[in-house]
């Protein structure tokens, strides 16, 4: 039990002080049996949930703190000395109060509380706003605390001070039998969608609540325990026995337990997972008598945590593949380039190409596109002169759009790296017809390359492949190695088809973009913006470098670059005749520099990432889309200093 004082560090107003004792009075909260079983089931939640070893609630008076239920304590006072005690702490602060080591809390210096070591209280609050209670959960072992703890002591306690208020109103006698289980109970617990259970060492029962029973697919209500080993049947095969080892291992040791396992499948084959945790309870002779427990559902949690992996897994894979297609596009544009200025203007516009076709497969993903356009994204911007498609208009949904850019981006890499496209003699033909079922049928097919041949393993690639077309198109893949070259069969289910494109977005006013490939376009006088004092906002350092070595190289003074928004904004103090700004800095939007230059008259241009066409925030300022080259941004300077 944690006991209460009056600390001059935390000095009391009189008049809430006298205000909030009225609430206490006016519950008539002491009339009632401190063994009330609808508050006692609370704070056996409570300890529970922290599988801690106690946990109380009490009422804060003037001098004393009475308690109202105890669970865990041997031989609990009914009242205890408010002074030396957290009550005034907790009133102070408002809120609940966690410390995962109350020795060392400084927060806790000098009070009863310093002396023990997992520590946990909330606030009982009155509808009027006072603080009439504390629920307080503690256990002489430190331990970390999670941030769902928080809300699931806050709703205790928050269930508690219903408790207090309907028996002050006399809606039932406080002596009353309540259902525990009723709507109330599962809304204060159901956001952690929690259930209860209880082992009585005893009589070799276990009793199931009501709420677990849906959780975990358990018998309701009051079954044989076994010696306790009842409840690991509906733990998953593969999982149980290393669960009931480490179940009897922390009780043995910590007299606690707190694990994460799978169930059995439910009837429709689907793993679930649990968190469960329990505290045994001892006699006065230290014997267990009880073991208290929770089961909350953290299947939704385990499937984030599962998808979040995937897609690392896959983005880590795909840029790998998108650097080796970079390597393979460089050095093919640098055999065909006679110079050195023919070899960056070709390898920078296949690069635009290859950017272009990621936003239009991006907007895939939230639109769905045409057969037709997915091709032209994955192939186009790698080697248009040596890929061909062909078809009928068929439109996919996102989803499947999202999947079948997948399938050919992993083809394509294929075929860069390896197949017909690594050399400049190979091509691939993309075909695809309706299937009889409604679905379609699509065909890759390689020629010209190196012989193929087939991986003594099958490689990530065309694992995801396969998972992709069966999973998002509800089809199948064949990929065969030829002589020839691969071929690859996508078939895909009706699904995957839509009927038709949705509404197109009512087409943007045209704005000043900066997005040129060819010489002309790039051309800047000789000397058109040498002595420039130019600012660049760029979060990328090897970008930032490029940008100032080109700039300086046309004669332009570079007065400083900013990689952090709160650098740029200092440097708006300095002298300069125009700014180049990074839409984005570091996850940080550059609205405020540009405001702030708008407002001054400077001019400045937009570099970005980002796939829409629309001025950043909305300004009206020239826009050079990423990738870039120094030509664009040269011009773009010219163009808005007025300097052609």
């Amino acid at each position: 039990m944690v006991g209460a004082m009056v600390d001059p560090r935390f000095a009391r107003d009189a008049d809430k002080e006298a205000a909030r004792l009225r609430a206490v009075s006016a519950l008539k909260a002491f009339d009632g049996p401190v063994d009330d079983p609808r508050y006692a089931r609370i704070v056996r939640l409570a300890a529970s949930h922290f599988g801690a070893r106690s946990a109380s609630l009490v009422l804060i008076e003037a001098a004393q703190l009475r308690l109202k239920a105890g669970f865990g304590c041997p031989a609990p006072a009914a009242a205890t000395p408010r002074d030396g005690s957290v009550a005034d702490l907790v009133m102070a602060l408002g809120e609940p109060l966690i410390s995962q080591n109350a020795q060392t809390d400084p927060r806790l210096a000098g009070l009863s509380a310093a002396a023990g070591g997992f520590l946990a209280c909330a606030p009982v609050i009155a509808s009027a706003g006072g603080v009439v209670g504390l629920l307080i959960v503690e256990d002489p072992t430190a331990r970390p605390s999670i941030g769902a703890d928080r809300q699931v002591l806050v709703d205790l306690a928050a269930l508690a001070m219903e408790e207090l208020q309907r028996d002050a109103d006399g809606a039932r006698p406080a002596t009353g039998a309540r259902n525990l289980d009723s709507e109330r109970l599962a809304l204060a617990i159901g956001a952690a969608r929690m259930g209860e259970f209880e082992w009585d060492r005893a009589g070799d029962t276990y009793t199931i609540s009501p709420r677990l029973a849906k959780i975990a697919n358990l018998p309701e209500g009051v079954i044989p325990a076994e010696d306790g080993q009842a409840l690991f049947p509906y733990v998953h095969p593969d999982d149980r026995d290393e669960i009931q080892r480490t179940v009897d291992a922390e009780l043995r040791k910590k007299g606690r337990y707190e694990v994460e396992f799978r169930r059995n499948p439910d009837e429709n084959g689907r793993i679930q997972w649990n968190r469960a945790a329990g505290v045994m309870t001892l006699d006065e002779n230290n014997e267990p008598t009880h073991l208290i427990g929770v089961i909350q559902d953290i299947t939704d949690r385990k499937q984030q945590d599962e998808q979040r992996e995937s897609l690392l897994a896959e983005l880590d894979h795909r840029i790998k593949n998108l650097l080796a297609v970079v390597q393979s596009v460089a050095a093919q544009s640098a055999r065909k380039s006679s110079s050195l200025d023919v070899f960056l203007k070709t390898f920078a516009g296949r690069l635009k190409s290859m950017s272009s076709a990621h936003d239009l497969l991006s907007a895939a993903r939230w639109r769905g596109a045409t057969l037709a356009r997915i091709a032209a994204a994955e192939l186009g911007g790698l080697a248009p002169t040596q890929t061909r498609w062909d078809g009928p208009e068929l439109f996919l949904t996102p989803r499947a759009a999202s999947a079948l850019s997948l399938t050919l981006h992993e083809l394509a890499v294929n075929a860069v790296k390896f197949g017909a496209l690594s050399t400049e003699h190979g091509k691939v033909e993309v075909v695809w017809r309706r299937s009889p079922d409604g679905g379609f049928a699509l065909e890759w097919l390689e020629s010209g390359g190196p012989p193929p041949a087939e991986p003594s393993k099958r490689g990530f690639g065309a694992t995801l492949i396969e998972d992709v077309v069966g999973r998002e198109l509800g089809g199948r893949a064949r990929i065969d190695y030829r002589r020839g070259g691969v071929s690859a069969l996508i078939q895909a289910a009706p699904e995957a088809l839509a009927d038709g494109p949705p509404p197109e977005p009512a087409p943007a006013a045209p704005e000043r973009i900066v997005e040129t490939l060819i010489a002309a376009d790039e051309t800047v006088r000789p000397g058109a913006i040498a002595g420039l004092r130019v600012l660049i906002v760029e979060d990328s350092l090897l970008l930032a470098l490029e940008l100032e070595a080109g700039l300086e190289d046309a004669g332009v003074v570079v007065v400083g670059c900013a990689a952090e928004l709160s650098e740029a904004l200092a440097m708006l103090d300095q002298t300069f005749d125009v700014a180049v700004l990074d839409a984005d800095l570091n996850g940080q939007s550059v609205a405020p520099v540009a405001e702030i230059l708008r407002r001054e008259g400077r001019p400045f241009v937009f570099a970005t990432g980002y796939a829409d066409k629309a001025a950043p925030m909305g300004f009206d300022a020239p826009i050079v889309r990423k990738p870039y080259n120094v030509h664009q941004i040269a011009r773009a300077i010219a163009d808005v200093t007025g300097r052609h």
